[in-house]
């Protein structure tokens, strides 16, 4: 597609998925309740919110608040060939966290509360093709892969890339063909592919055909093995009133000094969901944060230096990108950052 068009149907896009977001008291979020344990739906479906005290094996303790969602969630694109050219399918969707109205999400991004239609609207547009299906398709990747462990408590989505081959499929007003070469353009344009987008393409990349890796799998593992051991860490469910140095006001929940992040308490209407309005608490964090690879040459490869973590809501540590810092310009003035000077660096 050229981008002229891309451009131009982005922009009618956001004229037509629209979405008014308020913020309102704890007291006025129909169909979720807080009490002294946690923040629920009544359903018992999408998510809840429950306080928690950690403590390392050093000693440290902190106290926060993590989002728990055992469900699976599905992150799914379709690709099809057309006249040799690979083009995915995105949908333009609409969130009450985006910051800048819609963006290009996967063909399918829905948690299993969601494509079961626990909200009582609209079913999951493409969803025979990621769930129990017996059409012609090849699997090009699938990957089970953790959300934010700060955020979130083992959670995890399946990162699904479908080729349709032959499949005719209706393609439905708010989605769209995009090739390799739109999605590099995308990649440089603020707050508008969807990080599931990302996730999920980044997921079905192939090794190149002369790969000359430093460290084999074994020595990955052995290196996550070694701060399983090294890092510990204990949890244990807590209720909010023992939830120290945070504090609950009529709409939102926050800490003292501004770490973590706070959870607010939104009212939201929208026409291009699959119901039209409900309400929900949401986690938002108090500053920007900072993800960076230093990537070298090294036997004619590239090799991306990863930082392994064990985080509080992993239960066992993973690789992340070099740097990896929630509310990094907070934290920017009182905390070394290893390999930050690089980042600063013009040149």
């Amino acid at each position: 597609m050229r981008i002229k068009d891309l451009n131009k149907w982005i922009l009618d896009q956001k004229k037509k998925n629209l979405m008014k977001v308020s913020r309102i008291n704890i007291s006025d979020v129909i169909n979720w309740k807080i009490d002294n344990q946690k923040i629920f739906n009544y359903n018992k479906a999408f998510f809840s919110i429950v306080p928690f005290k950690f403590i390392k094996n050093n000693n440290e303790a902190w106290f926060q608040p993590l989002i728990l969602q055992k469900e699976v969630g599905i992150l799914g694109i379709l690709k099809k060939k057309i006249k040799d050219v690979d083009y995915y399918l995105l949908q333009a969707k609409v969130e009450p966290g985006n910051k800048s109205g819609i963006q290009l999400s996967p063909t399918v991004q829905a948690t299993k509360s969601n494509y079961l239609q626990k909200h009582g609207g609209k079913k999951t547009n493409y969803l025979n093709f990621f769930i129990g299906n017996k059409l012609k398709i090849k699997t090009i990747s699938k990957s089970r892969l953790s959300e934010q462990g700060t955020r979130y408590l083992e959670k995890s989505n399946n990162n699904i890339l479908i080729d349709i081959r032959k499949e005719k499929i209706k393609k439905i007003k708010n989605y769209i063909w995009v090739t390799k070469e739109n999605l590099k353009y995308l990649l440089k344009k603020k707050n508008l592919l969807n990080m599931d987008t990302i996730s999920v393409l980044s997921s079905s990349i192939k090794k190149n055909t002369l790969d000359n890796p430093i460290n084999d799998f074994s020595n990955l593992k052995n290196t996550l093995t070694y701060l399983k051991k090294k890092i510990k860490i204990k949890k244990k469910i807590i209720s909010f009133n023992d939830l120290k140095n945070w504090k609950i006001f009529k709409d939102k929940i926050v800490n003292n000094k501004n770490f973590f992040f706070s959870i607010l308490f939104l009212k939201i209407k929208t026409s291009s969901r699959e119901v039209s309005q409900w309400c929900q608490p949401i986690v938002s964090d108090y500053h920007i944060s900072l993800n960076g690879f230093l990537v070298k040459e090294i036997n004619k490869t590239n090799h991306y230096l990863l930082q392994g973590v064990q985080e509080a809501g992993l239960s066992s540590p993973k690789f992340t990108s070099t740097i990896s810092v929630k509310n990094f310009t907070k934290k920017i003035g009182n905390k070394d950052i290893k390999f930050l000077n690089l980042f600063k660096k013009k040149k």
